[in-house]
């Protein structure tokens, strides 16, 4: 009879926990974010955008011959493809590779643009 108190308030103590919106294997002080580190080699300006499980989200735009950086919210690991936008010109896709919270992805945008292939 003891025994099955201490599983049932276990059950219990367990369920306001996933009330309060929290998981007991996530950690609160893991990171929430990725970040992208871009160089953009080409002349021109480059649209991006995430493609992910849940969508196409866009990330920013990096000028011609500039650099910078993003920060993107991404709290499980998932899938993505970054789709760059040339303005005025061609766009292509990345190969899709596995992100997870935290991580710090570079992008090289390179000076001659090939859109016939993916993106690298």
């Amino acid at each position: 009879m003891a025994l099955a108190l201490v599983g049932a308030s276990a059950c219990l103590m367990a369920g306001t926990e996933v009330s309060k919106g929290t998981h007991t294997f996530i950690s609160p002080d893991r990171p929430q974010k990725v970040r992208l580190l871009v160089q953009n080699m080409n002349f021109n300006d480059a649209r991006l955008f995430a493609l992910a499980t849940n969508g196409r989200m866009p990330i920013g735009q990096v000028n011609g011959k500039q650099d910078r950086e993003f920060e993107l919210d991404w709290t499980l690991s998932s899938y993505m493809r970054i789709e760059i936008d040339m303005v005025a010109g061609p766009k292509c896709t990345t190969s899709e590779m596995q992100v997870d919270p935290g991580d710090i992805l570079e992008l090289q945008i390179a000076s001659v643009f090939n859109q016939t292939q993916d993106c690298r």
